[in-house]
Formats: structure tokens, sequence, C-alpha cells
């Protein structure tokens, strides 16, 4: 069954290939910022993760992603609401065909099942060889109360044995939270 574009809010899928596909000569427009090495609340409190110290994060507009930049290595995390009838399967195939459609001669390296925020979902590991460099793209989610939780990585492969420790860590903190109650926003610390 062939997922359509109101299943899964493509916002969330574009960005962290918008990321991979600077890295592999486009251009991407996300805003920037240093992040201190905290654990970073998403705007709609559906998710939290920690943040590595000085790495750049960039918010998605009209999205809950965001993507943690170091170099050329980017890590993108989201979650978004679930029709019925979406599975994880079908996000995963629609995020390939996404990497085959940026980068024709990608191929999978892997796929199997993994834990993401805590909930038992499925990943696909993908190898492209751009222009500037062999990336690899790793896309990894789960279902949980009716949203589906993202973690997606894209890095050069000679990088990636330098940040996986980092990477790994930031997979474990992902976490699922409860989220803002309705019409509430996050209030912010005056600095």
């Amino acid at each position: 069954m062939q997922m359509s574009m109101s299943q899964v809010d493509l916002a969330i899928l574009l960005p962290a290939f918008a990321a991979a596909w600077n890295l592999v000569g486009g251009q991407t427009m996300l805003a920037a910022q240093k992040d201190s090495g905290h654990v970073y609340l998403s705007p709609d409190g559906l998710f939290a993760i920690e943040a590595p110290a000085g790495w750049e994060l960039r918010k998605q507009e009209g999205s809950n992603e965001v993507t943690f930049l170091n170099g050329e290595v980017s890590v993108s995390v989201a979650a978004a609401e679930t029709e019925a009838g979406d599975t994880v399967d079908q996000f995963l195939e629609v995020n390939k065909s996404l990497v085959w459609h940026m980068c024709p001669a990608a191929e999978v390296l892997a796929e199997g099942k993994v834990t993401v925020t805590g909930a038992s979902g499925a990943y696909f590991t993908m190898f492209c060889p751009g222009p500037r460099g062999r990336m690899i793209i790793r896309v990894a989610a789960a279902l949980s109360h009716k949203r589906l939780f993202i973690f997606k990585i894209a890095a050069p492969s000679a990088e990636l044995y330098t940040v996986q420790a980092t990477i790994d860590s930031m997979a474990h903190s992902f976490r699922e939270c409860d989220g803002l109650p309705q019409g509430k926003e996050r209030r912010h610390r005056a600095n």
C-alpha cells in the first residue's frame, strides 16, 4: 500500500534530506544556532533529546523537526501524528524513495529492527556516492501513541566513525514526552 502525502506530513521528511542534500552539493534553508549541550525539548513537548555541545542546531519552521550539525554530519529528529493504517514500513519506503530521488545511485546497505524513543521500530541505512564523497544515510522510526518518532543521520562515510559514539548517545537520549496541553505554548526563560 502506498502512503499518501496526507498520511505523513512531508515537512518532517524533507529537512534531514535537505541537510544531506547540502552535503552532496545542494542548499538548505534552516535557521542555525550553536547549541550548548543540554536537553532539547521540542516546541510541542512531544520529544526530548540530549543536544551535543558545540553542534549547530537548526529548527525547521512549521515543524517540530530539529537538525544537529557537526561539520558535514547531520542528525535530525522529529515526531508526527499518524492516521489510521500508517506504518513504519510505509514511512521508510517513502524515505528510501526520497534518497533515491536525490541520489539515483544510492544502495541499501542494511535494514532491520531498532528501538526509537523506547518503542520497537525499524531502520534502513543507505550509501550514496555523491560528488563530494560517499555519504551514509540512516533513517529509523517507531510508532508510539499514534505518533511516528523519527531519527535520521547523514554523514560522509569517512567521518562517521569519529562521531558514531555521539550519534549513539543522541539515539539513546531521544525520548517521547507527553506533549503540551492543547492551546498551550512552552514558556521561554529570559536570558
